[in-house]
């Protein structure tokens, strides 16, 4: 058995076998809330949407020690789908393949996410071609949904790409994983670790959203 007690999603993830290993929230730092997936909307475009804080759990799937896949625990079909990084559509993340709506259901090149961890909970995440996960400015509208959507184009680490990953449960038997401390103190502490800079009733918008 090993015990992992400081909340370290680092250590998670070095010590998981492939495969599933944690269910977690992904929640902005720009406070426009968390990462979810709004199925049959822009080819079921990942997205945030500040106005929903309902939970969006995602499975985390251990390629490497430095990827991942990421599908949401509640698939939009009966079937696992899979977050794409898409190069046929601007390098947007969605569920659905553009054009032909075909869902993702496989693992290959598009499938495949970077996932480095700035300390023990921020991440940052990156698509096949190398660039950063990120938070586009401006929400879209398409039908009776509006959410800002997330793109694989980004440069710098910048607000926009950090993301908080709030694990809500270790999946692997062999690990017991305890620790992960959310509160204001706990969480400026590990920013100031991190060498980030968030406003604090910014900051507070964050955690009312990881609680609800």
């Amino acid at each position: 058995m090993i015990i992992i007690n400081n909340g370290s999603l680092k250590e998670l993830l070095l010590a998981a076998n492939n495969g599933p290993f944690m269910q977690a929230e992904i929640v902005s730092l720009t406070g426009k809330g968390k990462l979810r997936v709004t199925c049959n909307w822009l080819y079921s475009s990942l997205n945030c949407d500040p106005n929903d804080n309902s939970t969006f759990l995602w499975q985390f799937n251990k390629i490497d020690d430095q990827h991942v896949s990421l599908s949401p625990v509640n698939s939009c079909i009966n079937k696992t789908v899979y977050a794409s990084v898409r190069d046929d559509i601007n390098y947007y993340l969605q569920v659905q393949a553009p054009y032909s709506a075909d869902w993702i259901t496989a693992v290959g090149r598009d499938e495949v996410i970077g996932f480095k961890l700035q300390g023990t909970f921020i991440a940052q995440l990156t698509g096949f071609n190398g660039k950063l996960v990120t938070l586009n400015n401006s929400s879209e509208s398409h039908g009776n949904h509006s959410g800002f959507r997330v793109r694989s184009t980004g440069d710098t680490f910048s607000q926009n790409a950090q993301w908080f990953v709030s694990i809500k449960k270790s999946l692997q038997p062999h690990i017991e994983f305890s620790g992960a401390q959310f509160d204001f103190e706990s969480v400026t502490k590990e920013l100031e670790n991190c060498e980030i800079t968030v406003d604090q009733t910014l900051l507070k918008q964050v955690l009312s959203q990881l609680k609800s």
